[in-house]
């Protein structure tokens, strides 16, 4: 009875111990449990996953897209001069209008900022891209540098002047001539403000000159100034200018550069194929603005200059017509092509440049296959920067498609274990070669398949957080974010 007795206090003091352990296990497991709730997890997987989709698309758009514009330009596609020959190549840029505090007064500063991140990047990174792969000998930009130089005051303006040159930095043994004002950088004719053409010309030089540029001369005229018909003050020098070239003996021949474009009947003188909007060249004029130059002023230009072709810019849009003029009893012929806004925000879909071939030899004659034959000195083509609005779309899909993966991932965890977590899984992971060929149980190969659906390395955890969505959404963010600032600040 004894032994009885003392095999049964033995057997509860045994059967307390083991209670007291599975307390202690169970104990223990909800503590663990209690603490991977609270535990925010970060899926460094798939924030790696997205951030090298992101990485890809970045690139694209920021380099592939732009080189293969730059490969489309390319001076041997569309040169064709004689074997041999090495023209003086020549870049146009019209109307950049680098966006300030007056482009939209109307909206909130922090989208302001970013918009003028975005308009700055686009000018920055195809400058550089033009610069580096197509190479000018020589650029020239067409007027409207600023978009709102004229009402600026001179700390200001100062301020844009050192952002204008950081966009658009100029490139050692090159010539870039940047003197041209527009209607934006001076305002126009009678309203043309005084101040800021004096301002304008101080540091950026003499509005109205000549150079000779590939053997040919190069006529850069302020016909804004020039049609100041009021105040003797701006429009003495430019017409002083004028005067003084048309008496010089100019051998070379004459490329004519104005902001604004000369004259035309707008029904009967249209404008191409290449321009973008079907409407004919708007006739019309405003609050210090004017889409052509008098008429009489336009013709004196011509008779006095007498370009072979001249280049303008203000329309933002391409617009390639004749001009015809009378000098000498004879009627002469020029070409005018308005130039393509290189800006992104200036209502055309396509920005562009013009380039510009120039070859004329000093006997004015080119020998080819053994033949004397007179030479074309020049040869022109439109060049397409980056379609700045397609990469902005691809971006906000980027977006979309991130932000929905993301509360997938968090806020119908079952679901994406099972369909997203477990294809993963079977992708990514090598099969394991210690496990049995053999077939399992039924019940067995449930359980086990219940069990790697949780347990796998790609699933995530099935409790929903708010905590855990933001630390996971914050980190791609940041991630995601470092590729734009390394692109629009590094590359």
């Amino acid at each position: 009875m004894v032994y009885r007795n003392r095999s049964k206090s033995v057997l509860s003091k045994h059967s307390k111990k083991s209670d007291d352990k599975g307390h202690y296990k169970s104990h223990s497991k909800k503590k663990s449990k209690s603490k991977n709730k609270k535990k925010s997890r970060i899926y460094w997987k798939y924030i790696s996953f997205i951030w090298v989709l992101w990485l890809g698309l970045i690139y694209y758009n920021e380099s592939v897209v732009v080189k293969r514009s730059m490969k489309k330009c390319q001076w041997s596609n569309w040169e064709n001069w004689p074997e041999g020959a090495e023209g003086h190549r020549v870049g146009l840029f019209a109307d950049p209008q680098i966006m300030d505090e007056y482009s939209y007064p109307g909206r909130p500063q922090i989208i302001n900022y970013f918009t003028r991140v975005l308009l700055d990047h686009y000018h920055r990174r195809n400058w550089k891209y033009v610069q580096y792969y197509l190479d000018p000998d020589s650029n020239f930009f067409l007027g409207d540098l600023f978009d709102g130089g004229r009402e600026l005051d001179d700390e200001q303006w100062i301020k844009e002047y050192a952002r204008f040159n950081e966009i658009f930095p100029k490139k050692p043994l090159r010539r870039t001539v940047m003197s041209l004002p527009g209607n934006h950088d001076i305002g126009f004719g009678d309203t043309v403000v005084e101040p800021s053409l004096k301002r304008f010309s101080s540091y950026f030089g003499e509005t109205s000159s000549s150079l000779e540029v590939g053997n040919h001369t190069f006529v850069l005229l302020d016909t804004i100034s020039l049609s100041d018909r009021t105040n003797p003050n701006v429009s003495r020098i430019p017409m002083e200018f004028l005067d003084d070239f048309a008496k010089g003996s100019h051998s070379y021949p004459r490329i004519l550069l104005s902001h604004v474009p000369l004259w035309r009947n707008a029904k009967q003188q249209t404008c191409g194929e290449l321009r973008e909007s079907k409407k004919p060249f708007p006739i019309k004029n405003g609050k210090q603005y004017q889409t052509y130059i008098d008429q009489d002023i336009s013709q004196e230009t011509l008779a006095k200059v007498q370009p072979v072709i001249l280049f303008s810019g203000d329309d933002h849009d391409y617009c390639h017509i004749s001009h015809s003029y009378p000098l000498h009893g004879e009627t002469k012929i020029a070409q005018e092509i308005t130039v393509k806004s290189c800006a992104m925000n200036m209502g055309i879909k396509k920005p562009a440049i013009q380039l510009l071939s120039l070859y004329n030899p000093s006997d004015l004659a080119a020998i080819s296959a053994g033949e004397e034959h007179e030479s074309e000195t020049y040869k022109t083509e439109l060049c397409y920067m980056p379609d700045p609005y397609k990469a902005i779309r691809m971006y906000l899909w980027g977006l979309l498609c991130s932000t929905v993966f993301v509360l997938y991932m968090h806020f119908l965890p079952k679901s994406f274990n099972s369909h997203v977590a477990t294809r993963m899984n079977r992708l990514l992971t090598r099969p394991d070669s210690s496990t049995s060929d053999l077939p399992l149980p039924t019940s067995v190969s449930k359980s086990k398949s219940k069990k790697s659906l949780t347990h796998s390395k790609y699933s995530v955890n099935e409790t929903r957080s708010i905590k855990q969505f933001l630390a996971n959404a914050g980190i791609l963010l940041i991630s995601v974010m470092s590729i734009f600032i390394y692109f629009y600040t590094v590359v």
